[in-house]
């Protein structure tokens, strides 16, 4: 591919259109990661932009599967291995939220454990009909760690998702997308170019527009209503003085397209 970027055992990543930049999860079996390979997928998240000028990333998966998150084979029953295992996976999740650049999961398949959890993360969740959705973790002796139970609730409520935990069964994509889970539900073959459709939209509006509007969603979901009315404050002016803001102000005037840098 003239545009791929990078490709290893765990993901490949290309730029399909400008400013897009789409990851496709390629692990076998299932879009497994090992810790290794969610530090390699943190690090190149955490360069996007300033590598590769994303403005915009379309995580998806390969065949059957999103993901289905770690790889079991890996563990070790230690607490060391555990807790490193656990820091890991969370770095991920908030650099996904956190991070420069939005991302929409593209559920092509099964979004379970630690796929779901990385796909909660995500700025927005496009699924195809065939797509499912679960955290399945209580049958192994665990649960949806690496921020998982604080997403899911913050989503779908209490009681949606402790159902969803406790009684460790997935859910097909009609229901996730009921009860908020999936934002979006398309057929299975539209299902890519309708994610690279609308990393599109974003990518060509205004960057620190889209950065400055994460910040402050993010800031109230974490820490309540005041703390997102703060960042409100705190970013505005900066905001409406910015380059950005003088250059679609003026392209509305002149009737032209915005040239955002």
């Amino acid at each position: 591919m003239s545009n791929e970027l990078t490709k290893n055992s765990t993901f490949e990543a290309t730029m399909p259109h400008p400013g897009v930049l789409l990851i496709q999860i390629v692990s076998r079996p299932l879009g497994v990661f090992t810790i290794q390979a969610r530090r390699d997928l943190k690090t190149f998240l955490e360069r996007a932009q300033q590598d590769h000028s994303a403005r915009c990333i379309v995580l998806t998966g390969t065949g059957p599967a999103f993901s289905v998150g770690s790889n079991i084979r890996e563990f070790e029953a230690t607490p060391e291995w555990i807790e490193a295992a656990r820091l890991t996976e969370t770095g991920l999740n908030e650099a996904i939220e956190l991070g420069p650049v939005p991302v929409i999961a593209a559920c092509n398949g099964h979004a379970l454990g630690g796929g779901a959890v990385m796909a909660l993360a995500c700025d927005l969740r496009i699924a195809g009909r065939s797509a499912t959705f679960g955290v399945p973790e209580a049958k192994l002796g665990a649960m949806p760690t690496a921020t998982g139970t604080m997403r899911l609730p913050f989503l779908v409520g209490r009681g949606q998702a402790l159902r969803l935990m406790l009684t460790a069964q997935p859910i097909g994509a009609e229901e996730a997308y009921r009860i908020g889970i999936f934002d979006e539900l398309v057929d299975d073959d539209k299902l890519l170019d309708r994610a690279l459709e609308v990393a599109c939209q974003i990518a060509n509006v205004s960057p620190k527009a889209v950065s400055a509007s994460r910040r402050c969603v993010s800031a109230a979901l974490r820490l309540g209503y005041h703390a997102g009315l703060a960042m409100e404050a705190e970013i505005t002016v900066p905001l409406g003085l910015s380059d950005d803001a003088i250059e679609g102000k003026a392209a509305f005037v002149e009737k032209r397209s915005p040239r955002f840098k």
